[in-house]
């Protein structure tokens, strides 16, 4: 009790007060929790404890009835300060805290008297059983940091009372592994060693019992240095950052001007190192997407794994942000119901921008590495605008054709600084190793090594008795000498570590301890403690290989049929949740292609659905590569919808029609009437995009004389020869053609459907027909916002605008000629963005505004398309 208050509540463990004459239990199923309440909240509305404590009407009432009775028990307990109620009395939970504020650990050990309320009824409403329920968990949370504490204050000058103190940190919770070293340390102090590694297996059986886990690193390290009786060397430090300053110093520079950095050079020679201490220099957290060799067989892989890290790190995004998303990420819920490519590029985009804002250095690393679909959802970033300050890492050498371009863009329109990292000097790698100038060492490794950072690192790190490099005949090439090196240190780890380097050199990026475990057939501690083993000889890095140069090491030595079996083994063990392309790509190495043609497909599709149609084009073809003979052309027949479709999306016409020959001879030596059809539709529609208007309305016409034909392949060539005729100024046949098409497919949720709409506002208003213009291209307008289609959506503004003009509100068809444009431009998508730029350019010359007709213009002059001569006319005109 304090002096400052009449009263003292005890509130941990039973609750009580005492008012000097001796504690008194606090009965009653809420009264307890109301005096806890205000004990660590403080005053409190009266209104708001009601609620509180009671989830009725009466609640009011209820705590009228309370205070009545706390009130006889213990006068003045609880103070009136009009609307609000106070607690007059110190508690026990203040003192507990206070002691561990002041660090005395002993003391707030011996004011615990238990948890919070003990016995507290549990049918308490749901915000105060929440409370209650987290207060108590932290509050036992710090008993057991002052427990844990107060072992480690005690340990030197008294062990069995240290002993004591983590056995009851273990008997409350079970998994604070800092207190079963405590443990197995003191033991091991007071000679009982056996009894050490007998707490360190019950612990390490617990772990794998409960949650399929080895116990931590630091954990095993002082396991195995009791049951050796030697210092585990751990992981080595990491050497000096020395030789880089020039380069340091351009990079800052070129950051500070809010320009892009590209960092180049061999591999080993530190571009990730180099990127990290720019981070440092700069006072801000790393933020990588890195690439790792096996993305390449993963659509989306590389995007897809840096998606989940950002994601672990902030937290899911909420709303139209996460059903895009969760294109990519399944366990984000459902996608958004309707495809839009500039959608998704703008939810990327968000996060981006929302990433930008932190304290962070965003960045690439390991470039080379990345996937198909990754390197060309970058290059869409690019092309949206997204600027902020980042760097990029990649391999000298390395060559892609759309990430030259983008590299290029960055270093010619962005003003990017070219870093290219030279090897170190014999000076330098003195200055690495720690050694003065004129070091004959250092100048034996650096003629070893030619220089290498990590070749530097992984010969330091041999022990004495493997040799050192002084005096040694050095062999052919550098790449050569450091295989030669791991070889050495693979042969001196053990076998069951080597299964498990060899495995993980094949997995690559689907290789982790659970698959090793299940894989080999061992336990989640065996499998951590096997790669502790190949930490300190440089070959495993935090639990994955150390770098790309230890995986091409270790498969140069596998023999072929070993390969095979592991990654047969990996794809079976995938098959069920790992990403389709890398089950695909394993079954290929292990010599069944036959298996690979589902998660081909599979892989294919989840590309399509993220707008990555060329990776997706690659894994179709690569499916029909894979397929047996005999199934190829069915194969064909059935995926040719998809690949077309894909091929319009990518815009590659001759791709496009190479595709349409190739399923036409399919269709004729199969006799497949509906393929045929199908094909024919798909080429007319080919015409159609392809300003063709003359053929694709005769083949849109001989399609639709075909007997028997399906709704779909119906309502599609209705439509393509809806729009041709519109373009060929055939109004009225074109608005029969579009009704026939909503005759076929009437449902609104035909992917063509406002399209169609927007056809028919562009005929009528072309024919003078105002309202049935604006009619049908507010129903377009709406099909288009509610599926989130942005290219539709400026397209169908650019028609409101026409007729915005038509009916005599030029200012009104200014301004939405101006959102037509910036959705155009937001998206990206080439003929869309045309015919917004040829309708806002003819409206604003035809208005007197020159300046802006000239400008817009110019800008569609810039694109290729049927529009050209008309941008060059009016440029002709206007004198620019």
């Amino acid at each position: 009790m304090t002096e400052r208050y009449r009263y003292a509540v005890r509130l941990l463990g039973a609750p009580a007060v005492d008012s000097g004459v001796g504690w008194v239990r606090v009965t009653g199923r809420r009264r307890a929790v109301l005096l806890a309440y205000l004990a660590l909240e403080g005053p409190c509305e009266r209104a708001r404890l009601a609620a509180l404590l009671w989830a009725s009407r009466r609640a009011t009432d209820n705590l009228r009835v309370e205070l009545h009775r706390l009130e006889r028990r213990f006068p003045g307990l609880v103070l009136r300060e009009g609307d609000r109620l106070a607690l007059a009395a110190g508690s026990d939970v203040a003192g507990f805290l206070e002691a561990l504020e002041r660090g005395a650990f002993g003391e707030a050990v011996a004011r615990y008297g238990g948890p919070l309320l003990e016995g507290a009824p549990p049918d308490l409403p749901p915000d105060m059983e929440e409370w209650l329920l987290l207060t108590r968990e932290r509050l036992e949370e710090r008993y057991l940091e002052a427990l844990a504490a107060e072992a480690d204050r005690v340990e030197a000058d008294a062990p069995q009372r240290a002993l004591e103190l983590h056995r009851r940190v273990l008997e409350r919770d079970p998994t604070r592994e800092a207190s079963c070293r405590g443990l197995m340390r003191l033991y091991a102090r007071l000679g009982e060693v056996g009894k050490a590694l007998e707490r360190y297996e019950r612990y390490a059986r617990f772990l794998e019992r409960e949650f399929g886990l080895p116990p931590a690193q630091e954990t095993r390290r002082l396991a195995a240095e009791l049951r050796t009786g030697r210092r585990h060397p751990g992981p080595r430090g990491r050497p000096a950052f020395v030789g880089r300053s020039g380069e340091m110093a351009r990079a800052l520079e070129a950051w500070q001007a809010r320009r892009p950095v590209v960092v180049v050079g061999e591999p080993g020679i530190g571009k990730t190192r180099f990127l990290y201490e720019l981070a440092a220099a700069l006072d801000r957290s790393p933020r990588f997407l890195r690439g790792r060799p096996e993305d390449r067989e993963v659509p989306l892989g590389t995007v897809v794994r840096g998606l989940r890290e950002l994601l672990a790190r902030r937290g899911v995004p909420r709303g139209w942000v996460r059903a895009e998303l969760a294109r990519l990420l399944p366990e984000l819920g459902e996608p958004a119901r309707e495809d839009s490519p500039h959608r998704f590029l703008a939810a990327m985009a968000e996060l981006l921008m929302d990433e930008a804002e932190g304290p962070w250095l965003l960045g690439v690393d390991d470039l080379q590495y990345f996937d198909e679909a990754s390197l060309d959802l970058l290059v869409r970033m690019a092309a949206i605008h997204v600027r902020v300050p980042f760097v990029v890492a990649l391999r000298k050498g390395w060559r892609h054709p759309s990430a030259e371009r983008w590299l290029q863009g960055l270093l010619e329109r962005d003003g990017a600084e070219l870093i290219e990292l030279p090897p170190l000097s014999a000076e330098e790698v003195a200055a690495m190793l720690g050694e003065g100038g004129g070091s004959a060492r250092a100048a034996d490794l650096h003629a070893y090594t030619g220089g290498n950072p990590f070749f530097v690192v992984q010969v330091v790190g041999l022990r004495s008795e493997e040799g050192a490099p002084r005096g040694a005949e050095a062999p052919p090439g550098r790449s050569e000498r450091l295989f030669a090196l791991l070889r050495r240190r693979m042969a001196g780890a053990g076998a069951f570590p080597l299964k498990l380097l060899r495995l993980a050199a094949v997995a690559g990026e689907a290789y982790g301890p659970a698959l090793a475990a299940r894989l080999l057939g061992a336990s989640a501690l065996e499998v951590a403690e096997a790669a502790d083993a190949l930490e300190p000889a440089g070959l495993f890095r935090r639990g994955r290989l150390a770098h790309d140069l230890v995986r091409e090491a270790v498969l140069r030595d596998l023999d072929p049929e070993t390969v095979r079996a592991l990654h047969r083994q990996l794809a079976e063990a995938l098959a069920e949740e790992g990403p389709p392309g890398l089950v695909a790509h394993h079954f290929e190495q292990a010599g069944l292609p036959g298996r690979a043609v589902t998660f081909r497909l599979r892989a294919a599709e989840l590309a399509a659905g993220a707008y990555a149609y060329g990776e997706a084009l690659e894994q179709y073809e690569r499916a029909l590569e894979d397929a047996p003979e005999e199934e190829r052309l069915a194969l064909e027949a059935r995926t040719f919808d998809a690949r077309y479709v894909t091929s319009v999306g990518l815009g590659d016409w001759e791709r496009a029609d190479r595709l349409l020959q190739g399923v036409a001879r399919v269709a004729e030596v199969s006799g497949d009437a509906w393929l045929a059809a199908r094909v024919q539709v798909a080429r007319a529609d080919w015409c159609f995009r392809t300003w063709r208007m003359d053929e694709a309305v005769a083949r849109a016409t001989e399609v639709l004389a075909a007997p028997a034909l399906d709704d779909d392949s119906a309502a599609h060539a209705h439509y393509v020869r809806a729009v041709a005729l519109q373009v060929l100024g055939r109004q009225r046949e074109s608005i029969a053609d579009c009704h026939a098409a909503l005759e076929r497919r009437p449902d609104p949720d035909w992917m063509m459907h406002g399209w169609v709409h927007n056809t028919l506002g562009l005929n009528h208003k072309q024919l003078g027909e105002l309202g049935a213009a604006r009619r049908h291209n507010d129903h377009a307008l709406a099909v288009f916002r509610a599926r989130g289609d942005e290219v539709g959506e400026a397209n169908a503004l650019r028609t409101l605008a026409e007729i915005l003009a038509a009916e005599g509100r030029p200012e009104q068809a200014a301004t939405t000629f101006e959102q037509a444009l910036r959705l155009a431009r937001k998206t990206g998508h080439g003929v869309v963005r045309t015919f917004v730029l040829a309708a806002a350019t003819r409206f604003f010359e035809a208005s007197g505004e020159v300046r802006r007709a000239r400008a817009l213009a110019r800008e569609g002059l810039e694109l290729a398309g049927p529009y050209r001569d008309f941008f060059d006319g009016v440029l002709r005109r206007l004198g620019a």
